[in-house]
């Protein structure tokens, strides 16, 4: 399972795409302080941490364990 992460400096953005397909998107919430994942599944988001590196290492960790 592969996890990528590709900046948009542009909209301040993050796309994350697994196995090549595009996942979801992390925006940051200055309300909370935190990034939230918005994946194309569900009409929710998922509140992470402030840092970036370390919410990137959680949800890459999660969806490569999601079958275990």
């Amino acid at each position: 399972m592969k996890v990528q992460f590709i900046k948009d400096e542009s909209t301040k953005t993050v796309k994350v795409e697994l196995n090549g397909e595009k996942y979801g998107e992390l925006i940051f919430d200055i309300d909370q302080d935190a990034w939230v994942l918005w994946p194309d599944q569900i009409d929710d988001g998922i509140t992470y941490f402030n840092d970036l590196k370390e919410t990137e290492d959680q949800i890459k960790f999660e969806l490569e364990h999601a079958d275990d």
